[in-house]
């Protein structure tokens, strides 16, 4: 009778308590972005700028089902011995498929850069964009500083590296950064890579425009979307506004390349037009349409017109430039 009534008393207290266990849990863990320096903005003409402007224009879930997640861990398992037979003997590697991860750091270094920067990049834009996975191993070299990672550069690649901190070789699936100079240059890169397996059509504008978006972003609340931000190429943009020299959104689309002697100024471009996008929502919306269109609209225009309700883009043209003094003038005070 004892045991009885201690079972009587006490019991519904476990009970209790277990089902709180139960429906409550472990507290969740959020992915945090890590921190980008952000460069200084000059200061440039707020009249000029509106003179130019008054004057006139010169689903993953179910494709990741679909991946032979073993094979692809036996290709990145003899990519790593590939790329060891490379690398020096004091560099180190790590597989994580579809990654495999080597450089000058320590293999607790590169986890981390794969933990806290790879891997949360890689799954917000995977549900803001991207439906196919890659099915090939993409390799990631990161390096700690510039001497190491100029030489990387120019053994593997005879690349002189001096104006530029990363870059990706799209017939190899190979990423090359110099991680000493922040995270946004492995997201820019890594942007390249996942678009080119979800989008092999994708034109350069767009291409550059959303990897440069990721160079300076944060994630949200919940670790599983990304935003660009404002960043240092604003600053060749309205240098060509105040200049009198940015060509029209429509020409830039419609090129089927970014012209080399123009290069900063289109990547601005193509970077703060995509972050325009961002900011009305419309971006993931424009990317999947004009993906799944491009074999009849190659660069994107049409699609886009429709997106944006108008028949041509010089409306949309004038009311981006405008946005790009209003988004300085926030950036400045």
């Amino acid at each position: 009778m004892l045991t009885r009534a201690i079972i009587l008393v006490v019991g519904p207290g476990f009970l209790i308590a277990g089902c709180y266990f139960l429906t409550v849990g472990r507290p969740s863990q959020t992915v945090q972005a890590a921190p980008v320096a952000r460069s200084e903005h000059r200061d440039f003409d707020i009249d000029e700028l509106h003179a130019g402007v008054e004057e006139g224009l010169v689903p993953a879930d179910s494709a990741n089902a679909n991946v032979d997640h073993r094979s692809l861990t036996i290709a990145c398992d003899e990519r790593a011995r590939e790329l060891g037979r490379h690398l020096d003997d004091k560099d180190r590697i790590i597989v994580r498929p579809p990654f495999v991860i080597g450089g000058n750091l320590s293999e607790a270094e590169l986890d981390r850069y794969y933990s806290e920067t790879v891997l949360p990049t890689k799954r917000a834009l995977d549900l803001t964009y991207f439906d196919n996975p890659p099915d090939e191993p993409l390799t990631l070299l990161l390096y700690s500083n510039e001497r190491t990672y100029r030489e990387a550069s120019w053994k593997f690649d005879r690349r002189d590296t001096a104006n530029y901190y990363g870059y990706y070789i799209r017939t190899d699936r190979r990423i090359v950064v110099n991680v000493g100079t922040g995270d946004g240059t492995l997201a820019h890169e890594l942007t390249h890579a996942l678009g080119h397996v979800d989008f092999p059509d994708m034109p350069e504008w767009f291409d550059e425009g959303l990897a440069s978006l990721y160079e300076e972003a944060d994630f949200s609340d919940d670790g599983l979307r990304l935003n660009g931000l404002s960043n240092w190429r604003l600053n060749h943009l309205l240098n060509a506004m105040q200049k009198r020299r940015l060509g029209t959104l429509e020409s830039l689309i419609s090129s089927r390349e970014i012209r080399e002697e123009r290069q900063a100024v289109e990547y601005a471009h193509a970077r703060y037009f995509c972050l325009y996008l961002q900011e009305r929502g419309l971006l993931p919306f424009f990317y999947r349409k004009f993906r799944d269109r491009a074999g009849s609209d190659p660069s994107g225009l049409r699609t886009l017109c429709e997106i944006l309700g108008t028949e041509n883009l010089d409306p949309i043209d004038r009311n981006f430039r405008q946005w790009v003094i209003a988004l300085y003038e926030q950036v400045r005070s």
